[in-house]
């Protein structure tokens, strides 16, 4: 049985500290369904690519680059 407190700690981002279900994790986790970026502190491009899983990735992190989903600035519109 796991002790309490590594369970919770389980449940959050490894970068954020923010809650994470369990099916993020086993689907977008490492290898022990941990998340090591979430959709809270990562963008979606990024944590597809495998960042929640720990891998470096090669789209620019959300977290250093000026455009938070590491792409061209959102203009209000639909498609860009």
């Amino acid at each position: 049985m796991i002790p309490l407190d590594r369970d919770l700690r389980r449940n959050r981002c490894r970068f954020c500290e923010e809650y994470v279900p369990a099916d993020f994790r086993r689907v977008h986790g490492d290898e022990d369904d941990l998340a090591h970026r979430c959709p809270e502190c990562d963008s979606w491009i990024r944590i597809c690519e495998g960042s929640s899983a720990g891998k470096d990735v090669s789209t620019p992190d959300p977290q250093t680059s000026p455009s938070r989903n590491a792409g061209e600035p959102w203009n209000g519109g639909l498609s860009g």
